[in-house]
């Protein structure tokens, strides 16, 4: 039985990642360590990790999935916290089924690659990855059915995902991959909006597709060849980044259709103050990337993405979100003047296997 490393990302939506971790805890598949990177501005989730962790008296969770969330596992259950320069730290070894990490928020990727470093130097080969997201539910058999496929596959390079259902719509798709565009630079989710018959479980990925970074399952090795996931994203298109570098190398997306995750799509992403949810960060970046990405992988594509790109800035706009259209805009400039970008991504072994 590999182990599994699995890794979370919190941005302030710590019950969604507490009822994320409960369903988790309950798979029948045992040998796998949770690593939970908190990039939340202030303390205060970590403070409720650890009455949840640390305690019986949790009462925060209201789940629309009480079979795979209740009941709550009994605590305490072993744990860690850590900053993240500790977790660096090639000399430490963490046993603990928990390890909560405090960092500096520098974006998904970022925040992913301080687990993936800590795998690179203390996993073994066999040791296999499981990027979840924090807004997820997940069924008790589903990290035992993504393990199995590298069991029936141990020299396969593959990138799985699992099918991704609706949290608040359970019987409908969001997603089997996405298929990425590259003429308008835009993507779509394979699948979204149908109710799940099985009509995708022999699904197999296209060129463009691309396994949907809220959930990503893959082998010590993917990291070793492809590198760490490109920081330079912050929000966005880095899994779509990081999935063309792993293809370069020689690795393929592949569907386990019976490994379900339900997915509350967004609530890990867009801010949520005094009851008011805000958009802004999400559409910053969801434009630059856009410009950001083809340019680094198609630049050929840039004069057929770019009238997209201008359309949907003067939509903001009329939209009065002047600010954002003046930040995005001086952005997109330096990207298309910048000859070389400058990726922040490790390769680790650039060879072609």
């Amino acid at each position: 039985m590999n182990k599994v490393y699995i890794v979370l990302i919190n941005y302030k939506k710590y019950n969604d990642t507490i009822e994320c971790l409960e369903s988790v805890l309950k798979s029948n598949y045992s040998n796998f360590q949770i690593f939970v990177v908190d990039n939340s501005p202030d303390d205060s989730s970590l403070s409720y990790f650890s009455n949840w962790v640390n305690t019986n008296s949790y009462n925060g969770i209201n789940t629309k999935f009480d079979s795979l969330v209740f009941p709550l596992e009994d605590k305490p259950i072993k744990h860690v916290f850590v900053n993240e320069f500790e977790c660096s730290n090639g000399t430490i070894l963490f046993d603990e089924k928990i390890v909560f990490i405090r960092s500096t928020n520098r974006g998904f990727a970022a925040a992913n690659n301080i687990v993936l470093n800590y795998i690179l130097s203390r996993g073994i080969n066999s040791s296999l990855i499981w990027l979840l997201n924090n807004d997820t539910v997940v069924e008790k058999n589903t990290l035992g059915n993504l393990a199995a496929f590298y069991e029936k596959n141990p020299n396969g390079k593959f990138v799985c995902g699992g099918k991704l259902r609706f949290y608040h719509n359970p019987d409908v798709i969001q997603a089997i991959v996405g298929n990425y565009n590259k003429w308008i630079g835009k993507h779509v989710h394979i699948g979204n909006g149908e109710i799940d018959t099985g009509q995708y479980d022999y699904y197999i990925p296209g060129k463009m597709d691309y396994i949907v970074g809220a959930s990503m399952f893959f082998p010590k090795l993917f990291i070793e060849v492809a590198g760490l996931m490109c920081e330079d994203y912050f929000l966005y298109f880095e899994e779509l980044d990081w999935i063309q570098m792993g293809i370069k190398k020689g690795f393929k997306p592949v569907v386990v259709p019976n490994a379900i995750i339900y997915h509350k799509e967004g609530s890990s992403i867009i801010g949520d103050e005094n009851g008011k949810k805000d958009f802004t960060t999400a559409e910053y970046y969801s434009i630059t990337n856009r410009v950001k990405f083809i340019k680094k992988w198609y630049p050929w594509n840039l004069i057929t993405v770019m009238p997209g790109v201008i359309w949907a800035l003067v939509k903001r706009t009329i939209q009065g979100k002047l600010s954002l259209v003046k930040q995005a805009s001086g952005t997109i400039v330096k990207i298309l003047l910048t000859d070389n970008l400058k990726h922040k991504c490790k390769i680790v072994n650039d060879k072609q296997l």
